[in-house]
Parts: C-alpha cells; sequence; structure tokens
C-alpha cells in the first residue's frame, strides 16, 4: 500500500506570484506499511518499509517525517534520518532510539501497520571525488545517515581503503554493524564513553589524533559527521582550525518539517538563517554558528 498525495509549498514571501523552481517545495505524503521491526540493541529499533517511491527516490542526507499516532497526540510529526534502502525491493529503513513518547509508540509499530510519512525531505550529502581521503564521524545515533552514506559510497565504487569510519557511542552495547565494517575492509575507529570497547573517549578527539597522528593532507580530506550537537560543533570548530571539508547533518526538533513555520532555523556564520528541514539537514560544518543554534 503506497496511497500517495503531492504537496506543493512555497515560501510565504512568494504567495502573491509564482515562485522561483528553488523557492518551491514538492514532497509527498504516503501511506506506508511497515514490513519488519528489529530490535538491535536495548531501546535501539530498526523499522523496515515499503516504498517504491522512496527508496528510488532516497538520496544520503534524506529524512522523513512520521506521524507516530493515531489519535493526534502528540500532535507532530517526528522526522528520522533514512539510514538504507533498497531499491530492488522497494524498501527503506529508519533507525531510533526511544527517547520520549513519540519514539516510544513508533517502537509499537508491528509489520503491516501503516504509517503516515511526508518524504523524502531535505537536502543531502555531496559525494567528494574518489581522489579524496575520506572519514566519516559518528556519534551515538548519528551512524543513522551515515551507514547510509557509507554505503552509497561503496555501491558508487569508493576505494574503502580510502574511507575512515569513526563511530563513538556511550558504551559497546550501542555500537551497530561492526561485523559489518570489518567484512567493507573500511578502516574503523571505536570509542566508547565508559571504555568499554575501543579506545576511551570523545570520538571528536579519537578524529583529531589522527589527522594530526596520521600526517593526513587536510586539503584532501572529505569528512562527513552526525551526532549530538556539541559533538557537531567541536567538528565545526576542527575543519575551521584545521581547513578541510566538512559537512555535517543537523539532528533538531522540528514543527511542520516543510520549511513553513521557520521553527528549526540554525544561525549561520554571516548571521543568516536558514531552516533545517527545507535547507539543510546537511550543512557545511565552517557556516554554521554553534553558539547561535536555535
Amino acid at each position: 500500500m503506497n496511497n500517495q498525495r503531492t504537496i506543493t509549498l512555497i515560501q510565504p514571501n512568494n504567495r502573491d506570484s509564482e515562485p522561483p523552481l528553488a523557492n518551491r517545495y514538492m514532497l509527498s505524503q504516503l501511506s506506508i506499511p511497515v514490513l519488519s521491526k528489529n530490535i538491535l540493541q536495548e531501546k535501539i529499533f530498526r523499522l523496515t518499509l515499503s516504498s517504491a517511491y522512496i527508496s528510488q527516490r532516497a538520496k544520503p542526507g534524506n529524512f522523513v517525517h512520521i506521524r507516530v499516532g493515531s489519535t493526534g497526540n502528540p500532535l507532530l510529526r517526528r522526522p528520522f534520518s533514512i539510514h538504507s534502502v533498497d531499491i530492488s525491493k522497494s524498501r527503506f529503513d529508519i533507525l531510533f532510539r526511544v527517547v520520549g513518547k513519540g519514539t516510544e509508540l513508533l517502537s509499537q509499530a508491528n509489520p503491516g501497520e501503516v504509517l503516515d510519512i511526508l518524504g523524502p525531505i531535505g537536502n543531502s550529502f555531496i559525494l567528494p571525488p574518489k581522489s579524496k581521503e575520506v572519514m566519516l564521524v559518528a556519534g551515538g545515533m548519528g551512524i543513522a545517515p551515515l551507514w547510509f552514506l557509507f554505503t552509497h559510497m561503496l555501491a558508487k565504487g569508493f576505494d574503502p581503503s580510502r574511507i575512515t569510519f569513526l563511530f563513538g557511542a556511550k558504551n559497546k552495547r550501542e555500537l551497530l554493524y561492526l561485523e559489518k565494517f570489518k567484512k567493507s575492509k573500511v578502516k574503523l575507529l571505536v570509542t566508547t564513553d565508559d571504555g568499554s570497547l575501543g579506545s576511551k573517549g570523545l570520538v571528536t578527539e579519537a578524529f583529531l589524533k589522527d589527522i594530526i597522528g596520521g600526517n593526513r593532507d587536510h586539503q584532501n580530506l572529505a569528512v562527513y559527521s552526525c551526532g549530538p550537537e556539541m559533538m557537531l560543533a567541536r567538528m565545526s570548530d576542527l575543519a575551521k582550525e584545521y581547513g578541510f571539508s566538512c559537512q555535517v547533518s543537523l539532528e533538531t526538533n522540528m514543527a511542520c518539517g516543510v520549511g513553513a513555520c521557520w521553527g528549526c532555523v540554525v544561525k549561520l556564520s554571516d548571521g543568516t538563517y536558514q531552516r533545517v528541514c527545507a535547507d539543510g539537514p546537511v550543512f557545511d560544518a565552517q557556516k554554521i554558528n554553534f553558539s547561535k543554534i536555535a
């Protein structure tokens, strides 16, 4: 079942005339069945959803906006990064941790149930030239969009030996896909806050140690990151200090999720504001003013 309704949204200041293409937002509202539910770790769930429309159009960095309840409580949808796609089987995955009422309700969805979903929404990561050294830095559930990016790069023929994946979590129970990483032959660096696996400490410090101690050419680095705000603020500072390219995917609460309400804005270094949902969620780390996250 994929009942589809196309929605056209325009910026408020363009209501009196036909907006230019860049200011017109097209997305689809879909009724999508749940195919399977997997509990990967305590309170960490992966839902597989059936949609040829989304699986064929989704790009790494895109997200979907899901109505998690049928009673209007909670009222607002919840945004979830698209975690992986399987075009041949017309399905895609989302990954989430139960942290509140919305995610608790979503964790109770069972195969066969139908979810009301808007998507795919947002911009996507820009792939680097294959000559670049790629580093992906995930903190906790930041693995959700970066796993999609990582598998997409491998499918596009990127050399795994030129990719370093740094994965940080609170403890070893929250580290996912370690065996899959090993099979991919990518360089994997793991950190945990409690030292239960890998290096003890923050993933950003492991990243800094690697780019300094590894004698890397900072101008030849293409860095991608997603995780808690403080982690991304640190990645932004490092990108500015060492001059490497860094794209970050921001995670934030959203109201409409389609750019109409301006409820999820981020302030840029030049003093302007952009919306995480419509202008992001992927941004150039050097251009964000993390001291002014709204």
